[in-house]
């Protein structure tokens, strides 16, 4: 096994060089060329035909012409319908509503010929952009086919041009609709709980696109399949018997598989968000307060995307492919909402739960710009996100890196995992990258050469690629240099295949600036488990530091930072890398019997500390220490199961904010009325005012545990023992619990 550098070189498949493109062009995605590097054997293959990029368009064309995301896709059907050979965009960017013509951020299906034309023809168009490719396992590359030469028609969303504009009426009080909706992977839109009480019993759900293409079906431009309201009604009414929803046919007759288990991810996320019981006896015994947040939640449109191919993509959770398909899904989700108002005011919340671990962790990712273009731009507009569940993952080192003193990073790859481990490694901003060098020594000790910028390294045995370095001087996924290291799995399952070593990597990082001096330099470590029920793939490669503190007293873990660490891992800025934006709301977890923060729940700052120091609020992710978890709807109606992390947290405010929507209590979400992040600040002050973690009850906390015996006093202003989330675990504070007394869904 030997180094080699591959720098200057063409990538086998797209036929670029990317380690030598001219500064003016549009900034890479890294992963395409650790992908192009590796013969893509960890993403199924090479593309035979049509992949799916998602692309920051410039603010103007090289004509001077004001560019959008409209503009570009009206274009491809006249001046340039030439480049349709290579390259095609939905009519979800086509006919946006009127209030999002000016986006600039879509999604396109694309083919090889579109990246060695981005530096001739679509020089001056395209900013950035990234792959939309999962990371498969090699046990099933047969099964993920990289798609057909041709596009076809597709049965998904197809849009004319939109309805009149809503934007002029938007301030004017209330909204008349509320639409909440769900992207997430195994919505059971047939369940009780998204359904009316009346006879014969219809749907809540306006729209339900799944974005899973039928099996063996070829690739297309309008992907997935959609159902409205009156499909799910028809479905619902086919398979009533007498008086019961036979709901296994239901999904057999929709050719829905997602949620063929009992339990799925999306169907207790939509649950939190919008479910309700539908026994009439239990919406009376409830108090006013909570009858008339019921009556509200009625009240709410529901609109639900399925994540394209559960089996693949959600499954991937390193996401790879997930700035694509969560902007299509809420491209989807906005223009049914204004569809369904039809010129009436209206307001949309929007639950997006899902996270991962590495990126710029400064807003300057492509699909965070994206989601805060769209709030800035939508008249009322709301995204909640989670705030990860990383806090003690070990996956976050921050080290000041001092002129001619490089710094060891040690990063831990374990065995039996059969995806790729990755390791993103970014420098501070407006930091000329030449003066950062790193240095990477395998589990042997095979130690790589000195790796500068415009550089790519890989560690191979033959044609088996086991370890690939990038750096690049601009890249499409931050707006800040970094490095990336990526490992093939260490298991395969294919026999021609070699496996990476598991056990500890060394990268050692530099700094060769010549005057004297320190630079701030973060690392993550990608999101690389298996995603909860299904089988195991991936595990979790972390950092190792011997001087890390890992527990409290020998006995709990540990889940704040000292005030003045030792080691270079760190449990702070490790939020979820889309939960970094401007105008996101961003929800922690807390435990509702005592007060105490989620372990797991991931914390700030953000790399911009004056736009997001941590989550804006915490909600219930745990019921007690014997009761993990809150319960939430099982896949099929009658039966309830728990679900813990943020991600079980951040639908509980999107509830909450549509509820308020619906009375009018929530402040309107216009940038032209408010002032920035108005979603943000209403959700902090509501926090606050619902629980002020009066002094009398953190004193009486401080120092207990109901774990131990004897507990070491843990200071106030390091552990989260107390309502209000203190400033080294992030966040202004948290929403009361409607199953104080009992455990289960309380609306």
């Amino acid at each position: 096994m030997t180094w080699q550098s591959l720098t200057g070189a063409s990538g086998a498949w797209s036929g670029v060089d990317w380690t030598g493109r001219a500064a003016d062009t549009a900034s890479a995605d890294p992963y395409l060329t650790w992908a192009d590097a590796t013969g893509f054997a960890d993403l199924g293959g090479p593309p035979a035909g049509w992949l799916r990029v998602i692309i920051e368009l410039e603010e103007n064309a090289p004509d001077g012409s004001p560019l959008t995301a409209q503009s570009f896709a009206q274009s491809l059907e006249g001046a340039n319908a030439g480049w349709q050979a290579w390259i095609r965009v939905s009519s979800i960017y086509r006919y946006p509503p009127a209030a999002l013509e000016q986006t600039g951020f879509l999604t396109a299906a694309v083919k090889k010929q579109f990246f060695s034309e981005l530096d001739t023809t679509l020089k001056g168009f395209v900013k950035r952009f990234e792959l939309g490719m999962p990371v498969v396992p090699d046990d099933l590359i047969d099964a993920a086919s990289p798609g057909a030469a041709q596009l076809a028609a597709g049965t998904g969303p197809v849009f004319g041009p939109a309805a009149s504009s809503s934007a002029a009426g938007a301030n004017a009080g209330a909204p008349q609709m509320v639409f909440l909706g769900v992207m997430d992977d195994g919505l059971a839109f047939a369940h009780e709980r998204f359904r009316s009480t009346g006879e014969p019993s219809t749907t809540r759900i306006d729209y339900f696109w799944n974005q899973d293409d039928a099996a063996g079906t070829p690739p297309g431009l309008h992907y997935g399949r959609e159902l409205a309201k009156a499909d799910i009604d028809t479905l619902l009414a086919r398979c009533t018997q007498p008086g019961q929803v036979d709901e296994d046919t239901v999904y057999a007759q929709a050719g829905y598989i997602n949620v063929r288990k009992r339990w799925a991810h999306g169907t207790e996320v939509m649950d939190l968000a919008g479910g309700l019981r539908p026994n009439p006896l239990h919406a009376a015994t409830l108090p006013a307060s909570a009858r008339e947040q019921r009556e509200a939640l009625g009240k709410v449109r529901l609109i639900g995307v399925q994540f394209r191919t559960a089996g693949r993509t959600v499954r991937d959770t390193s996401g790879r492919w997930f700035a694509v398909h969560a902007l299509d899904a809420m491209r989807y989700i906005l223009r049914r909402a204004d569809d369904l108002a039809n010129g009436a005011t209206y307001c949309v919340v929007l639950n997006l739960s899902y996270g991962y671990m590495a990126g710029p962790h400064d807003g300057s990712s492509v699909i965070e710009r994206a989601i805060d273009q769209l709030i800035a731009l939508h008249p009322d507009l709301a995204v909640v996100v989670p705030a990860g569940n990383s806090n003690v993952l070990r996956c976050h080192a921050r080290v000041d890196l001092i002129n001619g003193a490089p710094q060891d990073l040690t990063w831990r790859a374990l065995p039996d995992c059969a995806t790729p481990s990755f390791l993103e490694i970014w420098l501070p901003e407006n930091v000329n990258p030449s003066t950062v060098t790193v240095r990477i020594s395998t589990p042997s000790g095979d130690l790589s050469p000195v790796i500068s910028v415009k550089t790519l390294h890989v560690w191979q045995s033959g044609a088996n690629v086991l370890c690939t370095a990038v750096y690049l001087d601009r890249v499409a996924t931050g707006q800040r240099s970094m490095i990336l290291i990526a490992l093939a799995p260490t298991i395969t399952r294919q026999p021609a295949r070699i496996a990476a070593p598991a056990g500890n990597w060394t990268v050692t990082v530099s700094n060769d600036a010549p005057a004297n001096g320190s630079l701030e330099i973060h690392a993550w470590v990608q999101r690389n488990e298996t995603a909860y029920g299904f089988p195991m793939r991936g595990r979790q490669s972390r950092f190792d530091d011997p001087r890390y503190k890992r527990f409290v007293g020998g006995m709990h873990v540990r889940d704040f930072d000292d005030v003045k660490p030792v080691s270079w891992i760190r449990r702070s800025s490790t939020l979820n890398s889309i939960a970094t934006g401007d105008s996101t709301v961003v929800i922690g977890a807390y435990r509702r019997t005592d007060g105490t923060a989620a372990t797991y729940s991931s914390t700030g700052p953000s790399l911009r500390t004056t736009v997001r120091d941590g989550p804006d609020a915490t909600a219930i992710s745990e019921d007690s220490p014997a009761c993990a978890g809150v319960l939430g709807a099982s896949t099929r109606s009658g039966s309830l199961l728990a679900i813990s992390g943020t991600s079980a947290a951040a639908p509980q405010v999107a509830r909450l904010l549509a509820c308020a929507k619906v009375l009018g209590n929530a402040l309107p979400v216009t940038p032209l009325a408010m002032p920035p992040y108005s979603v943000r600040d209403w959700v902090g002050k509501r926090a606050q005012a619902e629980d002020p973690a009066p002094a009398g009850l953190m004193a009486n906390q401080i120092g207990t545990c109901p774990g131990t015996a004897k507990p070491p006093v843990v200071p106030l202003g390091q552990h989260a023992w107390v309502p209000a989330l203190p400033a080294p675990r992030g966040g202004a504070g948290r929403f009361p619990s409607p199953r104080w007394k009992k455990r289960g869904v309380g609306l």
